[in-house]
Parts: C-alpha cells; structure tokens; sequence
C-alpha cells in the first residue's frame, strides 16, 4: 500500500525508515497522513510535471538534425512543477500556457507558461538556412505552427485536427477555416 502510493504520487519508493513508521502506525489516519505528506512534498510536482512535459512535447534541445541545446528551457519546466506543487487551478494552468502573456501581463509566470507551445521539437534547419523570402521558409514556419496547433489541441480539448490542415470533413468539430485561423 505505502510503496504503491508513494510511486504514484512522487514517482520514488519508500525509504525503509518510511517503510517502518508506516508499518507501525496503527492509527486509523495513518495513510492519509502519507498521502497529505507526499502531497506536499516538492517530487510531487516534479513527478506530475514529467507527465506533461511528454504531453507538450518539452524537450531542452532543438531535435531534428540541427539539435542544439535550448540554454532558456528550464523556466517552463520550473513553471510546471511549481503549477503542480501549488495545486493551480486547471482553467488557470491552461489559460496561462495558451494565451498567458495576453490574459495575465503582469503576471512573469504566465509568459514563462506560454512554453507549452514553443517547447516541442522545433527543426531549426529548415527556418536557419532559408533565405527568409522563399516559399520554403513559409513552408517551414506552417510546419511549426501545425505542431503547436496540434500540441495545443490535442491535449487540451482531445481533438485531433490533422486533416483540418488539409481539407475540411463533413462531421469533424474543426474546419480548415477554424484550423487556420488557430495558426
């Protein structure tokens, strides 16, 4: 029981002192107790914040072939863990990663937030070298925006909206319209 909550919630097993108190605690809230103890201990957040880092695709390099280091993308990732730590409100915690700087302009964190959707993989060779007014450079930058729309969508509201980019579906809930107009 305490090795399995303790995974779950702080992603690291008990230590065996924790072992023995707990095995020794025969008080009737002795597991809430643990609960509200790793709750509030700072690898919670740490442990929930790598969930969605996966899902905004957070990564410290550029990937791709030019994969250079990201010297500024630990503020997001400290951003999330404080946001999971403090228990953010989730309208809050998406408003502040989809339109931060917008909805929340004095707030620092909500600009730092906006990581959710310039901390994917970005293919740094194909908007370097371009010369900047050629068809391929805007061909670069849609491809761009298409993973942020699509990182965007499909973690917030679960709806995929590839085929949107090239034509519209009779019963899809995104039009191309809608689609662009989201880039």
């Amino acid at each position: 029981l305490l090795r399995r909550v303790t995974f779950d919630l702080v992603g690291l097993p008990p230590t065996p002192a924790e072992l023995k108190a707990f095995g020794s605690d025969e008080s009737p809230d002795a597991y809430e107790r643990v609960v509200d103890r790793l709750l509030a201990s700072p690898r919670h957040g740490e442990r929930w914040a790598r969930h969605w880092m996966d899902s905004a695709h957070f990564a410290e390099t550029h990937g791709h072939d030019q994969d250079r280091i990201r010297p500024n993308a630990w503020p997001y990732r400290d951003y999330l863990i404080a946001s999971f730590n403090a228990d953010k409100p989730y309208p809050r915690f998406i408003q502040e990663q989809v339109a931060g700087d917008a909805l929340f302009p004095t707030d620092p964190w909500a600009t730092v937030a906006l990581g959710f959707v310039a901390a994917g993989p970005w293919d740094e060779s194909s908007l370097r070298d371009i010369r900047e007014d050629t068809l391929d450079r805007q061909i670069a930058r849609y491809v761009d925006r298409d993973d942020m729309v699509m990182t965007v969508m499909s973690v917030v509201t679960s709806t995929t909206v590839h085929c949107a980019r090239c034509h519209d579906h009779k019963f899809d809930p995104v039009s191309q319209r809608d689609y662009y107009a989201l880039q």
